[in-house]
């Protein structure tokens, strides 16, 4: 028995994106269930686009429990929303394990979860307007605390990003991925099929217009500084920010919920996150001066 937990705690170790890149929440909590979901549906023909699109489903779920804004339905939607996070890491897992990882299983997987985080804010809103009777929380608090996770969980994309570029080679490069894709595309177009991959590519392109506008990719190579010096710099930064990651918010989120308080996070995610947010920046700057 000894031997087989130490066996399974191994290939976990190997399913996980690395200690700098994890938040806590999901090495410990989130993960764990995950793992035992990909033993289960390793060996069968699920793919990790199907786990990720039917993730959807729990999660959409979630954010209709949430917009009733009664006892019941956050008790429920915490329970979807928990289901939802645990999917939400088996699909990356299992693509890891099979090696298949694909830039438009990363595109649906990017898109679903901006589906699924911005309903969960809808549902959020709506729900504590009809708890409080006032709608005026919800737009003066919920709105400018969903603007600010959405900009912190950008930044944290690009610290990360540029970890994953230095230390293990694997630089992503979203205009030259853009561009490949748009051939593929133009490709699919002329064939008249492959509608929903051409679709993606669409949706891929406005995310690249939106966030790396005017951002040209620079060669890896072009950084002068030592990696060993320059992980020494980064670590302490990058571990901090991802306290605060996605999987934070959404546990900061099923926990008001199963309180019956979500405008405990509205005003966590507003205050708390936008300042923690601020000194991890402020953090890289003057380690960087």
């Amino acid at each position: 028995m000894t031997g087989l937990i130490a066996r399974w705690l191994a290939d976990y170790r190997r399913m996980l994106k690395g200690p700098e890149l994890e938040e806590p929440f999901d090495v410990y909590l989130y993960r764990p269930l995950a793992y035992l979901v990909v033993k289960a549906v390793a060996p069968t023909p699920v793919t990790p686009n199907q786990i990720t699109a039917v993730n959807l489903l729990p999660g959409l779920a979630a954010a209709w429990c949430f917009w009733r804004g009664t006892p019941e339905g956050y008790l429920a939607g915490a329970a979807l929303l928990f289901v939802t996070n645990v999917l939400d890491c088996v699909d990356g897992m299992l693509a890891r394990v099979r090696g298949a990882g694909s830039v438009t299983g990363y595109i649906l997987d990017g898109l679903a979860d901006y589906v699924i985080q911005t309903s969960l804010f809808i549902g959020l809103l709506h729900g504590v307007a009809v708890r409080q009777g006032d709608p005026q929380l919800s737009l003066y608090c919920g709105v400018p605390a969903a603007l600010s996770v959405a900009w912190w969980c950008s930044r944290l994309d690009l610290l990360r990003g540029e970890w994953v570029a230095r230390v293990h080679g694997r630089r992503r490069d979203p205009h030259g991925e853009l561009a490949e894709l748009s051939r593929q595309a133009a490709g699919w177009r002329r064939e008249r099929g492959h509608y929903l991959e051409r679709g993606l590519v669409q949706a891929y392109a406005v995310y690249v217009r939106l966030w790396y506008s005017g951002r040209a990719s620079r060669p890896v190579a072009a950084v002068q500084e030592p990696l060993a010096d320059w992980m020494e710099r980064r670590r302490p930064v990058l571990r901090l920010a991802v306290l605060m990651g996605p999987s934070t918010h959404i546990t900061l989120i099923i926990v008001c919920a199963l309180t019956a308080r979500p405008e405990w996070y509205l005003w966590t995610a507003l205050l708390f996150g936008t300042a923690w947010g601020l000194f991890v920046l402020g953090l890289q700057a003057a380690r960087e001066s």
